[in-house]
């Protein structure tokens, strides 16, 4: 009994919560339920991997939504925008690539040379950062991997996979574009 007084309670506050939202003389519901510019920007993060003499880094990025949904001609697409970001031991951006629509299947990657770094060990330090700028999980559902490949015979000696993803939710208020760079 004191089940069904609740659910009724409820669905009485939802039809309130409705009617104050159509009400007329206000402002359109689609203004009114504007995105407060929070958005879902998953980051795939990985550890650190060596890179010897003649060695290439290569941050690869593939978009596993292969087609497009059945529901996509319902709803606006949002594009996949992506960032690869490779940096040192000591957090400094390496290189950086945007791709502004990593489109169903695609892939695409970023790659540092051993020369990019300026350090005369013979051993050095990577790590990669993914970035992925949308809110929508049907049109964009990316995977990464951290390759370390010999610059000369393309041989790939290492490769990470299974990277860090960290908070499930990282808000911010700026674009993609404008936040401080994380290692």
């Amino acid at each position: 009994m004191q089940r069904l007084y609740l659910q009724k309670r409820s669905l009485i506050l939802v039809c309130f919560v409705c009617a104050a939202l159509l009400a007329p003389g206000t402002a359109p519901a689609q203004d009114r339920l504007a995105p407060v510019g929070f958005q879902y920007t998953p980051t795939i993060s990985f550890g650190m991997i060596g890179l010897g003499n003649n060695a290439t880094a290569r941050l690869n990025v593939v978009n596993l939504v292969r087609i497009a949904p059945p529901i996509a001609s319902a709803i606006a697409q949002t594009p996949c925008k992506v960032e690869l970001d490779l940096y040192d031991s000591q957090g400094k951006l390496i290189k950086q690539k945007t791709i502004a629509n990593l489109g169903y299947g695609q892939a695409d990657f970023v790659d540092a040379l051993r020369s990019d770094l300026a350090t005369t060990a013979a051993h050095v330090n990577v790590t990669g950062v993914v970035k992925v700028s949308s809110s929508q999980s049907y049109f964009c559902s990316v995977s990464a991997t951290l390759e370390v490949f010999d610059s000369v015979t393309g041989t790939t000696s290492a490769i990470l996979t299974g990277a860090s993803t960290g908070s499930p939710l990282i808000f911010s208020t700026l674009p993609l574009s404008m936040q401080p760079a994380q290692p």
